[in-house]
C-alpha cells in the first residue's frame, strides 16, 4: 500500500484567453514622394516563355510611356493603390526598433489590413509625374506620386497589441522602412516612400 501521506500532485487549470479581435482605421500621409515599380506582365511572360524554350521574339523599341504605366499598381477596376503586404512588412520589421524583447515580430504576423482591393490599399495623391534615374548602366523611368495619403484599416488581437502600439509602429514603419523603391528599407537607405500618421 502507498503511504497515505504521499504528496498529491496539485492540478492547475489551464486558461487560454479567447482571441480579442479589434478593427481600427489609421490615416497615413506621405512625407516624401512614392515611387512605384510593379513587375511588368510582359516581362513575366517573356521569362515564362524562355523557361518553356519558346524562341525569342524580336526586340521591340522601348516605349517609355508604356513602361511607366505598367509600373503602377492598379486594381482590376483601374484604381491606383499600393500592395497591403508592403505596409504590413513595415510594421513587422519595425518591431526591431522598439527595444522590448517581449514585443516581437510574432505579435504582428497575425494582423490583417482589411481595406485592400485585389491586394492593394487605395491611395490618393495631388500630383503624378516621372522620375528618371539610373540603375547600374540602365536608365529607368518610375511613376512618382507627390503628397500621397491612404487609410490602413487593420484587424488585430488586442490581447497582444493595443491601438496605441499600432499607431506608434506606423510612425516607426514610415520613418525606418517606407514603401516602394528607394525607400529607407533599401540597402542604400533611400528617402522615398516615407510616411507618418496623418
Amino acid at each position: 500500500m502507498e503511504k497515505e501521506n504521499k504528496k498529491k500532485i496539485e492540478e492547475k487549470p489551464i486558461f487560454i484567453a479567447p482571441i480579442n479581435l479589434k478593427t481600427m482605421s489609421f490615416k497615413i500621409k506621405g512625407t516624401s514622394p512614392l515611387l512605384m515599380d510593379k513587375f511588368p506582365d510582359e516581362v513575366k511572360k517573356q521569362i515564362t516563355e524562355k523557361q518553356m524554350g519558346v524562341s525569342k521574339t524580336k526586340k521591340k523599341n522601348r516605349d517609355i510611356d508604356k513602361e511607366v504605366e505598367e509600373a503602377i499598381h492598379k486594381t482590376q477596376d483601374g484604381k491606383i493603390g499600393f500592395p497591403s503586404i508592403g505596409f504590413k512588412a513595415g510594421l513587422i520589421e519595425s518591431t526591431s526598433f522598439i527595444g522590448d524583447k517581449f514585443f516581437s515580430k510574432k505579435l504582428l504576423r497575425g494582423i490583417q489590413i482589411v481595406n485592400s482591393t485585389d491586394g492593394l490599399v487605395p491611395i490618393q495623391f495631388k500630383k503624378q509625374d516621372i522620375l528618371e534615374h539610373s540603375i547600374q548602366s540602365n536608365t529607368k523611368y518610375s511613376p512618382q506620386f507627390h503628397d500621397w495619403e491612404c487609410v490602413l484599416t487593420i484587424q488585430f488581437d488586442e490581447n497582444n497589441i493595443s491601438k496605441e502600439d499600432l499607431a506608434n509602429l506606423i510612425n516607426y514603419a514610415g520613418f525606418y522602412y517606407g514603401v516602394g523603391i528607394w525607400s529607407p528599407k533599401c540597402k542604400s537607405g533611400g528617402n522615398y516612400g516615407m510616411y507618418k500618421l496623418g
